[in-house]
């Protein structure tokens, strides 16, 4: 048997560098980068294979900040990244979660930003992209 794909969206808000100049805020407030909708069948097992790429800037001081990834308002996925902006100003990380099994039916993921560390200013500058596979995992 073979996997077969679903359904998929994907999102650019910016292709390019400096496309964008988004502050990230210190927690507990964030800011939402990027949405996307898909629709998850009524057959199992399913899955939900999300990418995302970031480029950020840090502007001043050393510190984390959490990028969150939320299934319609709920935290699914969560990763942290260290900034030192006095030694390495720009950064694209590349983030990948995979949601197994959601409930069937149409879903907006949303991926977000936040500092984790007062006196870290940090700027989303672009790329942003996200992007939402679901895969029947037959």
């Amino acid at each position: 048997m073979v996997n077969q794909i679903e359904s998929y969206s994907g999102l650019t808000v910016t292709p390019v560098t400096d496309g964008v100049q988004i502050p990230v805020p210190l927690t507990p407030a964030g800011v939402g980068l990027a949405e996307v909708r898909v629709n998850v069948p009524a057959t199992y097992p399913q899955v939900v294979e999300l990418k995302a790429t970031i480029g950020l800037r840090g502007d001043v001081g050393t510190g984390s900040v959490l990028f969150r990834i939320f299934r319609d308002g709920q935290v699914i996925y969560y990763s942290r990244l260290g900034l030192e902006s006095g030694f390495e100003k720009y950064y694209l990380p590349t983030i990948q979660a995979i949601d197994v099994n959601p409930p069937a039916g149409s879903h907006g993921y949303t991926l977000s930003i936040e500092s984790l560390t007062p006196g870290l200013t940090a700027t989303v500058i672009g790329p942003i992209t996200l992007s939402a596979l679901v895969i029947n995992a037959v």
